[in-house]
């Protein structure tokens, strides 16, 4: 009997073991709205308040004046998951309706379902003047390797 219970043991805790959960890759669009004024420079805050993530990279955005490079930030943010992004623009073309300014690439460890969020810090025309404008995200996903 010691014997058959001293070998169920270890069976028993095997199928106890909290069973691991992956990762998977998504993204954040983060989007500036300056409801028809233009926007010459931007800089605001990326974070993830609830879930457990890490940033993966940042994509450029897909407004012409902005499309040249990612928007700038320390690349040692990447470690964790708060970033600073900012970007400005020289082009006499520059964006007066709801634009994306980056795609931040993320991995989600667990199951749960993160919460992201965004604080502006400042936006300004080409003259330095500052902006009203308004921040909105949009979550996607996309298939592991």
């Amino acid at each position: 009997m010691k014997r058959l219970l001293f070998l169920l043991i270890p069976i028993l805790c095997i199928g106890a073991a909290p069973a691991e959960t992956g990762s998977r890759f998504g993204y954040v669009d983060i989007f500036i709205d300056p409801k028809g004024q233009a926007v010459a420079a931007w800089q605001l805050e990326f974070s993830a308040e609830v879930g457990q993530i890490s940033l993966v990279g940042i994509e450029a955005s897909d407004h012409a004046a902005y499309a040249a490079r990612p928007a700038y930030y320390d690349p040692a943010a990447l470690a964790g998951s708060r970033i600073i992004l900012a970007n400005y623009s020289l082009d006499p073309k520059l964006p007066k309706s709801k634009f994306r300014v980056a795609r931040v690439m993320v991995e989600i460890r667990g199951e749960g379902k993160p919460q992201y969020v965004t604080k502006l810090i400042a936006a300004a025309d080409a003259g330095g003047k500052t902006v009203s404008v308004e921040v909105s995200l949009n979550e996607g996903s996309k298939a592991a390797p």
